[in-house]
């Protein structure tokens, strides 16, 4: 039985952060005597909806780091560790964007062994601010309608309405 790498970064499989933020996502491994081919390393992005293919993101291969196959995240990804060879192949995404939601997939590579690990990305985002209207005739009897919205905010809003008057809150 021969025993070949592993990774061994599995602790934590889901992320929220902020738009704005950065996130490292990780992707640590360890290497046996067995595994004498060339180190590949390499992120992908796992669309959400299955119609679309997974696109790469970023590679290590042959000594080298390729990082233009996704023009979305071009000057906003790097690996963690300047030498990935160390056993470390996380990636840091900076100033994230509600689009790098998604599930990425970590996949190293030196034969015979082979493995991968996925994460779930979630970028959060606070509300904008919300616009409110009101619609009908403002006269005793007549019905309106309040409207109230927001364009931007994950997850799902939630809206409360309360009637005041004065200091006080009525039901």
């Amino acid at each position: 039985l021969t025993r070949s790498l592993s990774i061994t970064s599995a602790d934590q499989s889901m992320f929220e952060k902020a738009q704005g933020e950065r996130v490292t996502l990780p992707c640590t491994f360890v290497l046996s005597e067995e595994d004498e081919g060339p180190l590949d390393i390499e992120w992908v992005l796992i669309p959400a909806d299955n119609q679309k293919k997974e696109q790469i993101i970023i590679m290590y291969a042959v000594d080298r780091i390729y990082n233009h196959y996704y023009a979305a995240m071009t000057g906003r990804m790097q690996f963690t560790s300047s030498d990935p060879r160390s056993g470390d192949g996380s990636l840091d995404i900076l100033n994230l964007k509600s689009a790098d939601t998604g599930t990425y997939q970590c996949k190293v590579k030196k034969a015979p062994g082979v493995q991968s690990q996925k994460i779930q990305l979630t970028v959060l985002v606070k509300p904008a601010r919300t616009k409110c209207s009101i619609e009908g005739s403002q006269e005793i009897g007549k019905d309106v309608t309040l409207k109230c919205a927001s364009q931007e905010g994950s997850p799902l809003l939630s809206y409360d309405w309360r009637r005041v008057v004065g200091t006080q809150e009525l039901p």
